[in-house]
């Protein structure tokens, strides 16, 4: 189990750098300068950790890796861990690790940090207490729920929906029992007081993420809608579906596991609110971690040694010739030409920032030298703004503004009114309607040096002569999706 779990941080630090940082990985540093009790789109132990991460390893890709490398061995070791919990020996711990050592969700989520990286912990392991809780009948473990609900609320709030699920399939089974306890509710008051500090900022600051949510949810329930379910057949490995399937099976047909049926009547629960909502495939993903465990002693119990081997190779199979599709492994010339990185936004997302941030030093200082000194770089969404502050400082660039969600909240700082402005990324109808002089500067990627696929053909304008001053344009220019 550990010595799984070592070359899988091994391999997450390997890789860490072959195509470069993800989009998504220069907001949540940019958030981490700016230390906060919250965020637009999210609360605030990512960014934290990230600026944790950059203060003791370093400004580096290499050293914003050690944190999700180390989770990715986490996965490896609860997941072993909860199989034994649940009476699996080495056969069934074995397949658990390979399901946790290769699914698609987990190579991902241990490649860079985000707040699903941190989520599918706190599910796995709050799911993980309820067992016991369950098992032994003590309800002071809802102590321990309550201290893992309150620090998942200060991660990411899709908790909630393990929260609801949970209860669902507690209520509905003979369990409902244990709800009845002081503990409870001196664990439900102990995850209040955690989150406390993330509700102020959200009242303070006018319920941002509400606004955030409800924009995101228009954008993009009709694509998630259409990829939920064929997701969950593959998030886990295509194999490894066999595992969780198994395990809602043994829920519903065996009498030894009887007690623990609150599992299948939760996943039953978040499957149906998150498809109703038109919720992103992952955030199921984070139920089937204990899944995998009970399935994994189940197929122990039942399936003779010869099918089980089988069913081991077929996991490590399928999840080794997907791994390129969610994790870098093949070198980013081959991914590109392959279409793996248009078909996988995430690993898309990893190319080619130092090139692009290039692309718009080279417009900035094209500029005249004493237009340079008070020029502002304005762009389009926070990964453009968080790539010029990684990158820029080294290139003689300043610090990036947005409109895009949190760095909208950060405001403009202090530019001249006069201030040229080298704007990436902005609609062509935003800058005629706040610039009087307009001029196409460069487009990114155009010189077919590979770039995140979201970024290629963005504009990058030069404008002069603003129309209205800051104060009045900034208001116009907030987005929070």
């Amino acid at each position: 189990m550990f010595a799984a779990a070592a070359t899988k941080v091994v391999f997450q630090l390997c890789t860490a750098d072959l195509y470069g940082a993800h989009r998504d990985e220069f907001y949540y540093l940019a958030s981490g300068r700016h230390l906060a009790w919250g965020y637009v789109d999210n609360p605030p132990l990512v960014p934290w950790l990230y600026r944790f991460q950059e203060i003791v390893f370093g400004h580096s890709v290499l050293g914003l890796a050690v944190i999700p490398a180390l989770l990715g061995g986490v996965y490896v070791v609860i997941a072993a861990w909860m199989t034994a919990d649940l009476g699996g020996g080495g056969s069934a711990q074995g397949l658990a690790v390979a399901v946790a050592w290769l699914a698609p969700l987990y190579l991902t989520t241990s490649h860079f940090l985000s707040t699903v990286s941190l989520d599918l912990f706190w599910w796995a392991l709050a799911s993980w207490l309820v067992i016991r809780l369950v098992r032994t009948g003590d309800t002071r473990w809802w102590v321990a729920v309550g201290a893992v609900v309150g620090v998942g609320l200060m991660t990411k709030d899709t908790i909630l929906f393990w929260v609801l699920a949970a209860g669902v399939g507690l209520v509905t089974t003979p369990q409902r029992r244990l709800l009845r306890s002081r503990w409870l509710l001196v664990g439900a008051g102990l995850a209040g007081v955690i989150a406390a500090p993330n509700v102020a900022w959200q009242v303070v600051n006018h319920w941002p993420t509400a606004q955030f949510l409800h924009n995101l949810r228009a954008e993009n329930a009709s694509s998630d809608l259409a990829q939920f379910v064929p997701l969950q057949l593959a998030i886990e490995t295509v194999a490894g579906t066999v595992v969780w399937v198994a395990a809602l099976v043994a829920l519903r047909r065996r009498p030894e596991w009887l007690e623990q049926r609150w599992l299948a009547h939760g996943y039953g629960a978040c499957f149906v609110v998150l498809f109703a909502l038109g919720g992103k495939a992952y955030y199921l993903g984070s139920w089937y971690l204990p899944l995998i465990a009970l399935g994994s002693a189940t197929i122990e119990a039942a399936w003779p040694p010869g099918r089980r081997r089988v069913l081991l190779a077929s996991v490590v199979a399928t999840g080794a010739l997907t791994a390129p599709l969610f994790t870098p492994v093949l070198p980013a010339t081959v991914a590109v030409s392959a279409g793996l990185t248009s078909a996988n936004k995430d690993l898309g997302g990893m190319l080619g920032w130092p090139h692009l941030v290039g692309e718009i030093s080279a417009v900035f200082h094209s500029i005249p030298p004493d237009q340079r000194r008070s020029a502002v770089i304005f762009t389009e969404d926070y990964s453009e703004a968080g790539a010029v502050d990684f990158y820029g400082p080294r290139l003689g660039l300043p610090q990036a503004i947005s409109g895009h969600n949190t760095f909208w909240l950060w405001g403009y700082g202090h530019p001249a009114p006069d201030a040229t402005v080298i704007a990436v990324g902005l609609p062509p109808s935003l800058v005629h309607r706040y610039w009087s002089s307009v001029a196409l500067a460069a487009t990114l990627g155009a010189d077919h040096v590979p770039i995140d696929p979201q970024e290629q053909g963005a504009p990058v304008w030069i404008c002069r002569d603003q129309r209205v001053p800051w104060p009045v344009l900034w208001p116009a220019v907030r987005h929070y999706n």
